[in-house]
This record gives C-alpha cells, structure tokens and sequence, in this order.
C-alpha cells in the first residue's frame, strides 16, 4: 500500500484493493498536476514566465495523472468482469469517500 492512500476499509473485499490503491494513485496525481499548475498561474499573475523546465514538469505531471486514470479504468473495467460484487462495494465506498470531500455525485443517466 502506498504511504498516501489511506488504509483500505474492511468492509471492501479483497478483490477491489487493487481499484482502491488505483483509485488514490489517480487523486494523488491530479492534486500534484493541479497543485503545479496552480503554483505557475500565480506566479504568471506576479509578471512571471514560465520556464522550459516548468512547462516541462507540468507535462509530465499530466502524463502521470493520464497513466493513473488508466490504470485506475483498467482496474476497474478488470473488478467488473471478474467480481461485480466487489466493484460495487468500490464504488459505494468511493461514493462515500466523495461526499466527505465535498464532490456532488453525477446523476445516474440509466
């Protein structure tokens, strides 16, 4: 388990701790490229510019968190073909994790 995800809820099945793992490599990696970003938009709006090797990292940090949503896809796209209980209960407890931090859930469309 990575030092950044937290511990995995015991009510989450064994099967799903690889989409939970994935799930927070995805948020961990957004947070970093938005975090980078937002550090480079203040500076712009200090009369700042951009340096190569700040374009340069920025793109990288977009190319992690590109991998982490795929992998996280992946392994959710796995869970459902092989345990749909278990990615249910994922889903339920990121739904849960989601209200605590504040994300409005999307309608269900079906």
């Amino acid at each position: 388990m990575s030092a950044d995800a937290p511990a995995v809820p015991p009510s989450l099945p064994v099967t799903a701790h690889a989409g939970w793992q994935a799930y927070h490599a995805m948020l961990a990696s957004k947070t970093a490229y938005f975090d980078f970003l937002a550090a480079l938009d203040r500076k712009t709006l200090a009369g700042g510019q951009r340096t190569l090797a700040e374009i340069a990292h920025l793109d990288s940090r977009l190319r992690e968190h590109t991998e982490a949503v795929g992998c996280f896809r992946t392994a959710m796209a796995n869970l459902a073909a092989s345990d749909l209980a278990a990615r249910d209960a994922l889903v339920a407890v990121i739904g849960e994790l989601n209200q605590t931090l504040g994300v409005e859930p999307k309608p269900r469309l079906h």
